[in-house]
């Protein structure tokens, strides 16, 4: 998503009332709504303008446009009258949305190859209201526009109060279903309109997401909505979210922001990286704080990781090869590599090509030629204790099979919420939403029928993508067909978003 005061980016996919995707092909300008599933081609860009329209742009980069005869394609690189639609919001309680055409007047509906703009009506029968989820990954942080600050969770409450989001008490999953959103804290809890947090999610727990505008500054971001017609805010002195007005102002505002993965870095001698000390990183504490989880962001371009601190700073090596949080930009000497051992340990290697290892004080140095047990870290993610898995083809939700086997399929427009439970050493446990531990069936695909917790290996492949590596020792693949099955002997195109 991109903002800026005049213009909101939004990616989406439009799903019809038949659970049918609207579909941009490759060839010609085709338009139909025949995708089962939110992957590439379904993948569209509302451009939110100033007067409260929206240009609707295709993943090849060009725009819907309808003309006097309803004819949809997608056949332009500009967009100008034809391109232009409002956003009309379901007053049905469902949270759809359909899209009129300004110039003339009239609803985009349609299904299979049959699409057009000539609906008089949003309805059903139509087939021109549209569920609308999001094409990022539900698992997010969120920031308010007026504040100025993300939001965290602090006992039992949703306060606008970091400046940086940081550990789990700033995740945020959004669960789609049946066209609103519920807002999940890291403990599973859900949001509820009066700011109160509750194990049950329920008609108080979701909202409606909305492309607005606000009333008193025409900035643009979005905005929930409530099952009383009032929009989510950050109330009083600490920001806590709750519902309050049917009006959006600043304060209704929020950006929806990638939520990278955060971990603790335990050191053989047993001990977590630290910066409590000052700014050279130590494998010195045993509790866990802000001070001891880091931010690893993958440098797509070089391949390359940089750690960033809570503070603000990144790790650099020096020229005695000390490791030290000092840095302000993520220059060549905070530029790391990453390499996973059979063991689920990682070594990291800094920019002066030496393994990172730790003294006997416990100071982190890059000074070794060699990977033995002190260069050997355990990654341990910290901001995912539940998590969303996206493959390529869908997310991860789970199937009965005919032997009412609890399965998984990874090319669903729905997503299940995992629990992840820390393993012994690098290992992680891995439970269903059935309660039901993670084991491998007969074929090595992965069930949820464990009463005892089994172990996989989560191994960091770039961005926020993880590689799994099952005890058969293969890595879990996403096959077209839907199944997710441990049989890769190599994590390449084994990535997984999380």
């Amino acid at each position: 998503m991109k903002a800026s005061e005049k213009r909101l980016e939004w990616k989406v996919g439009l799903q019809n009332p038949v659970d049918k995707f609207l579909t941009a092909e490759s060839y010609g300008n085709k338009v139909n709504v025949s995708g089962t599933s939110l992957k590439g081609k379904q993948t569209w860009v509302l451009e939110l303008n100033k007067d409260e329209t929206v240009y609707i742009r295709s993943p090849l980069g060009r725009y819907l446009t309808a003309d006097k005869f309803g004819n949809v394609a997608c056949s332009s690189e500009s967009h100008g009258d034809d391109e232009k639609f409002v956003v009309v919001y379901a007053s049905d309680g469902t949270g759809r949305w359909s899209f009129k055409h300004t110039k003339y007047g009239y609803f985009l509906g349609g299904t299979d190859e049959d699409i057009q703009c000539l609906a008089k009506t949003a309805s059903d029968e139509e087939m021109s209201l549209w569920y609308v989820p999001m094409a990022m990954h539900p698992q997010i942080t969120l920031f308010n526009f007026n504040r100025k600050r993300y939001v965290k969770l602090d006992n039992d409450e949703l306060q606008c109060t970091q400046l940086t989001p940081w550990g789990p008490e700033a995740l945020i999953t959004l669960e789609f279903k049946c066209g609103k959103y519920a807002f999940k804290t890291a403990d599973s809890r859900y949001l509820t309109h009066t700011g109160h947090l509750t194990n049950e999610h329920g008609k108080n727990t979701k909202f409606s997401m909305e492309l607005k505008l606000s009333a008193d500054s025409g900035l643009a971001g979005l905005a929930f909505k409530d099952c009383e017609g009032k929009y989510l805010t950050a109330y009083g002195g600490s920001g806590v979210l709750k519902t309050r007005n049917k009006v959006v102002s600043r304060d209704e505002l929020f950006f929806l922001v990638e939520s990278h993965p955060q971990v603790i870095i335990v050191s053989s001698n047993g001990k977590q990286a630290s910066i409590r000390q000052g700014s050279e990183v130590m494998a010195s504490q045993a509790e866990t704080g802000d001070k001891e989880i880091f931010q690893i962001e993958f440098i797509k371009k070089i391949k390359k990781w940089s750690i960033y601190t809570a503070d603000g700073k990144y790790w650099r090596v020096d020229d005695n090869g000390s490791i030290i949080a000092d840095a302000t930009s993520a220059d060549e000497k905070c530029q790391f590599d990453l390499a996973w051992q059979k063991d689920g340990t990682a070594v990291i290697k800094a920019s002066n090509q030496k393994y990172l290892l730790h003294r006997g004080t416990g100071a982190l140095i890059a000074t070794s030629d060699v990977i033995d047990k002190k260069e050997k870290f355990v990654l341990r993610v910290v901001n995912r204790p539940i998590l969303v898995l996206k493959g390529e083809n869908g997310y991860l939700s789970m199937v009965t099979s005919g032997s009412r086997t609890m399965k998984y399929d990874c090319n669903k427009s729905t997503y299940d919420v995992l629990e992840l439970e820390r393993g012994p050493g690098a290992a992680y446990f891995v439970k269903g939403e059935n309660g039901k531990y993670w084991t491998l069936g007969p074929d090595d695909s992965v069930q949820a029928d464990g009463t005892t917790p089994t172990p996989f290996i989560f191994e960091f492949n770039g961005g926020s993508e993880i590689t799994i590596r099952a005890p058969n020792d293969m890595y879990l693949r996403g096959e077209k067909s839907g199944g997710f099955v441990a049989n890769s002997p190599e994590p390449r195109k084994c990535a997984l978003r999380f």
